[in-house]
């Protein structure tokens, strides 16, 4: 019963942090949009205004760095379930089948007659 517990709060946690994932592509996103489409006010010096978009896109760049290690680390451990899966499917598999096919044993004799 733990196994399964861990089971369900393992799909939870992967389920929480897919979303969290999309959450902050969708928000990396729309700050790139922001930069994109800023344009400097009359009372702001344009250098300041190109200072602050590298100080913002080196943050995102950080961000989207660390967005892309973490995806490639759950990629990974997902196919690492996928194989363990696979293999023990695949050994549960032979097991069932090599009991099909294994020859009958024969019946002990009893000591009477075969009719």
């Amino acid at each position: 019963m733990a196994r399964e517990t861990q089971a369900v709060l393992a799909a939870a946690d992967s389920e929480w942090l897919d979303e969290m994932v999309k959450n902050l592509k969708d928000e990396l996103q729309s700050q790139l949009n922001r930069v994109r489409q800023a344009s400097p006010k009359p009372e702001e010096d344009e250098a300041k205004m190109r200072a602050s978009d590298a100080r913002t896109l080196a943050a995102l760049e950080r961000t989207l760095e660390r967005l892309v290690r973490l995806e490639q680390e759950r990629a990974a451990v997902r196919e690492s379930k996928v194989a363990r899966h696979a293999d023990g499917a695949r050994a549960a598999l032979e097991r069932r089948l090599d009991k099909l096919l294994e020859p009958r044993k024969p019946r002990k004799a009893s000591g009477k007659p075969q009719r």
